[in-house]
């Protein structure tokens, strides 16, 4: 069962892994391919086949069935241009029916001048610009090492009074082989509906006769923007412990990565845990990408009981070429 799933995956994808060309800035909703979490970032995004935190919601919705208990996840990261991105997630084990996950996704792009042609110093008015993703997800176990699970969710693209929706689909799957901690994961994500801005500002008055004489020059029309789709992306990759002793664990990954707005590429990352309490990550992002901007991360973890309550704080940095470096932190906690 768990080969003929495999394959009808690798089957419904082949169309796009035939489609090799780059499609960059041709897609909607470009927030949706920010990774999420500080241990993930850490281990250079190389991470569908090890989720095994709430972060599982973004990474591999299938994962989320493999939790031991529940959790609650907050992840911050001052991203690009002075921009905010937050991740609130949480999932619930609920027995007879699988992993219950709710996620929220947001990028705040915070407060602009607004400009124009007569006034490009300012208006004396400003405006705001955000994008927003909200996600139910369902897994299961369907046995002791094979787990699946789908993910829907809500997107909005907001930029002052204008806004563009959408309804997406995320799946994934994860497989515990049991050798050495060997686990394989794919995923799709961000299968979903275009998205078309609307809104008041595209309202204008038009004069359809500009040289007859009394004709009425404020005929109310708007005006039509395309239609862009989302930026679906497929992942696959391995996660395997390479090194076990009882003070420290070795554990190495790495993902394939095929985006339907740019190439393909690999990342590759690793984690030495020590004591089962802190932990020490590194890895590249984009290989093989032509153009790239990405590469080194690097990340630190501590894992601490407390009360009968588990908590762990993640942090990870990323090299971001000439723009500004990417740091992100992540606040879990499992009850």
């Amino acid at each position: 069962m768990k080969r003929t799933f495999t394959q009808i995956v690798l089957l419904g994808m082949l169309p796009l892994l035939l489609t090799a060309q780059s499609m960059v800035g041709t897609k909607a909703a470009q927030f949706l391919g920010i990774e999420v979490g500080g241990r993930s970032l850490g281990m250079g995004g190389a991470f569908v086949a090890s989720a095994d935190d709430a972060t599982a919601l973004y990474w591999n919705p299938g994962a989320a069935a493999s939790l031991m208990g529940n959790e609650a996840l907050f992840v911050h990261s001052s991203y690009l241009v002075n921009t905010r991105f937050d991740f609130l997630a949480g999932v619930f084990q609920m027995p007879g029916i699988g992993a219950l996950g709710i996620s929220a996704t947001m990028l705040d792009y915070g407060d602009m001048i607004h400009t124009t042609i007569e006034k490009p110093n300012g208006t004396g008015l400003t405006f705001s610009a955000m994008d927003l993703a909200v996600g139910v997800t369902l897994a299961r176990a369907m046995t002791d090492r094979f787990f699946i699970g789908g993910t829907m969710k809500y997107i909005q693209q907001r930029i002052w009074h204008e806004q563009a929706t959408s309804v997406a689909l995320d799946l994934g799957t994860l497989y515990h082989t049991g050798i050495n901690g060997l686990t394989i994961g794919m995923s799709i994500s961000n299968f979903g509906t275009p998205m078309q801005m609307s809104g008041n500002d595209l309202d204008h008055f038009y004069d359809i006769a500009p040289d007859l004489y009394g004709n009425n020059n404020k005929i109310v029309s708007t005006l039509k923007t395309d239609k862009f789709n989302l930026p679906m992306i497929f992942r696959a990759g391995v996660a395997m412990d390479v090194l076990q002793t009882q003070t420290m664990n070795l554990r190495l990954a790495v993902d394939a990565i095929h985006p339907n707005n740019n190439y393909e590429s690999l990342n590759v990352g690793g984690e030495l845990e020590l004591f089962n309490q802190f932990a020490l990550r590194a890895g590249y992002k984009n290989l093989f990408l032509k153009d790239s901007e990405e590469g080194l991360t690097l990340g630190a973890g501590l894992d601490v009981p407390l009360g009968g309550i588990q908590f762990r704080a993640d942090y990870g940095y990323e090299v971001f070429g000439r723009l500004s470096d990417i740091q992100n932190f992540s606040i879990a906690m499992t009850f």
